[in-house]
């Protein structure tokens, strides 16, 4: 069986993790955290000591991490992944990192003969488990025969984008619009209510109507029932995300208007504490200033 390295056994690394098992794939796992160790080894995944012990392990290596710091921590710091892994490997950077950063891993890796993709994705941990992720591929095109089955073994659709950092610029452009419909759709389904007309019957005209839209599918349930703590894509994430984006767009001298508004409602709804729940929350921004609830 092919080995694989997992870095990273949070709610999408557990999922990777499971679809690689199920594939076949015999699958090395490293995570700082006591409990996610024990939930990898309790699933048949060899828990490692650290990242350095996963290049060891295997040539190919996948990393879910949580932010643009802890990857390079991972993959440059002392004990880290690239201290190890053999010319001739590949790092699969399945997190949501600026493209400068993925870019800097890119150069870094080339130097040791090892070569790094940016490949974000987007399904949450629902397609994680299921293995259906989309998956945004930036890095040589050249290689992408070589890492397109073990993409395959965590995703359904896989989208080459250009070189080093393309995938990440594709990933903060989809999770800005998604961003920018969600808090559209709190504020509509608010208008609505205030006027008198129920917000799950909108939901349903817009479900068929022109504003068809997945985000309504995904994280409708949640603004129309006001459950923003049934966490499907932390609103942490989302903040973060976006600040990306948004310093992104400013490095190519794009305005952000829409955008960089809707980053400032993130932006309160995590002042006031909510970054714990779904992203969905920054709905009640718009529910607070108008002084009025989309559930009933």
């Amino acid at each position: 069986m092919d080995a694989v390295g997992v870095i990273g056994v949070g709610a999408m690394g557990k999922g990777m993790i499971g679809s690689l098992l199920q594939k076949g794939y015999r699958v090395f796992a490293y995570d700082p955290i006591p409990a996610a160790q024990d939930w990898a080894k309790e699933v048949g995944a060899q828990v490692a000591d650290s990242p350095a012990e996963v290049g060891r392990m295997a040539h190919v290596v996948i990393t879910s991490l949580p932010g643009p710091a802890i990857v390079e921590q991972v993959l440059l710091g002392m004990d880290g992944l690239y201290s190890t892994l053999a010319p001739g490997s590949y790092v699969l950077d399945a997190s949501t990192i600026d493209p400068a950063t993925a870019k800097r891993l890119h150069e870094a890796g080339l130097e040791k003969g090892i070569s790094y993709f940016d490949c974000p994705v987007s399904g949450g941990p629902a397609g994680a488990a299921a293995g259906t992720l989309t998956i945004m591929v930036g890095g040589d095109e050249s290689k992408l025969p070589e890492i397109t089955p073990y993409l395959q073994g965590i995703g359904k659709e896989v989208f080459y984008l250009g070189e080093s950092g393309a995938g990440q610029v594709a990933k903060l452009c989809h999770n800005s619009v998604v961003a920018v419909i969600t808090a559209a759709l709190g504020e509509a389904f608010t208008v609505g209510a205030k006027a008198g007309v129920d917000p799950q019957k909108l939901a349903a005209v817009m479900d068929k109507g022109s504003a068809h839209n997945r985000v309504l599918s995904v994280f409708g349930p949640n603004i129309l029932y006001g459950t923003y703590e049934k966490t499907i894509f932390s609103l942490d994430h989302m903040h973060k995300d976006l600040h990306l984006y948004t310093k992104a767009a400013q490095e190519k001298q794009v305005p952000v208007l829409v955008g960089g508004t809707v980053a400032q409602m993130y932006e309160a709804a995590k002042a006031q504490g909510k970054g714990a729940w779904d992203s969905s929350a920054v709905c009640s921004v718009t529910e607070e200033l108008a002084n009025a609830k989309i559930s009933k």
